[in-house]
């Protein structure tokens, strides 16, 4: 039953807003699914995000204009390395974090194809800014950021592999990430 809801699409939401208010009620339904375990939980909640966020762009933007020097082989193999390292990191972050907490809606903006959806997680004695960056695609919206209390999540990765860039090298960055893949499966 939990799958079959997953093949519901936020994608085709009519507004941002509504597209990120569906990929958290899915998100949010499976964390408060009693009847599934922890372990059931990991895969549903990785199929959510592999479903709704654009690692073809993230993975190009996270390398900045070292992609472009990349071949093909590269790029591709670098973007399916940062696809499921991003994928098992977001899942354990949501898994840990977001659980009944109380999701506020607030600003829409639209401009350009690209959107912006400001939420703020709200608990006890906080409340914690999260905003979603999305862009338009023929199939409807699809993430390619996420900020959390002001920090980027894609600016975090693109800072991370500058570093290692210019102190080894993009064939290091890349055998790292090989190793780290091999780790979490």
């Amino acid at each position: 039953m939990a799958a079959l809801w997953l093949l519901a699409a936020p994608a085709l939401a009519a507004t941002p807003k509504a597209y990120v208010r569906g990929i958290l009620d899915q998100a949010m339904g499976v964390q408060n699914n009693p009847s599934l375990t922890d372990a059931a939980r990991r895969p549903l909640i990785h199929q959510i995000i592999e479903k709704n966020f654009d690692f073809n762009l993230m993975a190009r933007d996270s390398l900045g204009p070292v992609y472009g020097n990349l071949n093909s082989g590269q790029r591709q193999e670098f973007t399916t390395a940062f696809s499921y390292l991003f994928q098992d990191s977001y899942t354990r972050l949501v898994l840990n974090f977001l659980k009944r907490e109380n999701v506020e809606y607030h600003r829409e903006s639209q401009e350009g194809g690209k959107a912006r959806v400001d939420t703020a997680i709200v608990r006890t004695n906080e409340s914690i800014p999260v905003t979603y960056f999305m862009h338009s695609t023929p199939q409807g919206w699809i993430l390619y950021d996420v900020m959390v209390d002001g920090v980027s999540i894609l600016q975090n990765y693109r800072n991370e592999f500058a570093r290692v860039i210019k102190t080894k090298s993009f064939s290091y960055l890349l055998e790292r990430m090989r190793t780290q893949v091999k780790a979490v499966r």
